[in-house]
């Protein structure tokens, strides 16, 4: 722990810009599936403890189910969704244990999928959100810049041009709803790795999507500052993990494709002109309400024209007669 600028800065790889290394695989679940594949999940690896200690004696495990509300900032052109990265506000809401220290927290996360040639591996660098008690700039109005801590804004601000990325462009693109059920496990009482059953959303517009995956996922702290030999032993156990769970289920299909990506190629194939209304700033519901009334007042305007119209042609008509 550090102290910089008169705050205390936690220099390990859970602080804050801080690259976090995390390796997770991702496997789509048929919707009409999940309860049956959750049964699963949670007897072998929460339930059945003998066969949990088979994949490492010093495992132990718990789950929560938690809520997750992360919504997704990009530029007009989506450069994010290219490069499937993304940047999103989070916030999480632990249901099984209102108490946890998490529960409640909110960050705004920059997620990487250009660090090596494994396909499982991803970066993480968080930012910790204080909203602004006074908005005295276009940063401290801005939907995405202005919610996080200002202390840690030009770092963040750095992050994201060093991806070429134009921070004051950015803008609220989608947001994913995320009813999450994960088991943790953990070894030797510390952290080591989850198991999450996903049951995400999205709309944008009259346009709905759905999705449930399961993602087997290292603890990214954890195997951040791990040595070369711990890293090779956590990605062993993953594999095991993945496999048993293909094996259980063979309908079970590997998917890496970030949630931002899925929702808004699901969302796009239901509203083809999906990036034009982006560019144009005309996604969100806020928009689509605007839009809509314009079309009612409109609509209204051109009923009463012609109403009108046809009134004063009555009423010439009964002056001629």
């Amino acid at each position: 722990m550090q102290v910089v600028r008169g705050e205390k800065v936690d220099d390990s790889a859970a602080g804050y810009n801080k690259l976090r290394i995390e390796q997770e695989d991702k496997l789509l679940v048929p919707l009409d599936k999940a309860e049956e594949v959750w049964e699963f999940l949670h007897e072998r690896y929460v339930v059945d403890r003998e066969s949990l200690k088979k994949l490492d004696s010093l495992f132990t495990s718990y789950f929560n189910e938690e809520k997750f509300t992360d919504t997704y900032f990009d530029t007009p052109d989506l450069k994010l969704l290219s490069m499937e990265s993304g940047v999103r506000h989070r916030l999480r809401v632990n249901l099984t244990n209102p108490d946890d220290r998490k529960s409640g927290r909110e960050l705004m996360q920059i997620k990487l999928n250009d660090l090596s040639q494994n396909v499982l591996e991803r970066g993480e660098i968080k930012f910790d959100i204080k909203r602004p008690a006074t908005k005295d700039s276009p940063e401290d109005n801005h939907p995405m810049l202005g919610i996080v801590k200002s202390s840690q804004r030009e770092d963040f601000k750095q992050r994201l041009k060093e991806r070429g990325l134009e921070p004051l462009a950015m803008k609220p693109i989608l947001t994913v709803h995320d009813l999450r059920k994960r088991i943790y496990i953990t070894r030797d009482r510390k952290p080591f790795l989850s198991i999450s059953l996903d049951n995400a959303s999205a709309q944008i517009w009259w346009a709905k999507t759905k999705f449930v995956e399961i993602e087997p996922e290292l603890n990214e702290i954890v195997f951040t500052e791990a040595d070369q030999e711990t890293k090779k032993y956590m990605e062993v156990i993953l594999h095991k993990i993945s496999a048993e769970i293909k094996q259980q289920f063979p309908y079970i299909e590997t998917n890496l494709t970030p949630k931002y990506n899925n929702s808004f190629y699901d969302l796009e194939a239901q509203l083809p002109l999906l990036r034009f209304l982006v560019r144009q700033n005309v996604h969100t519901p806020q928009s689509a309400l605007a839009i809509l009334l314009i079309a009612v007042v409109t609509i209204g305007a051109g009923c009463y024209f012609m109403v009108y119209k046809l009134r004063q042609r009555k009423a010439a008509n009964k002056l001629d007669t």
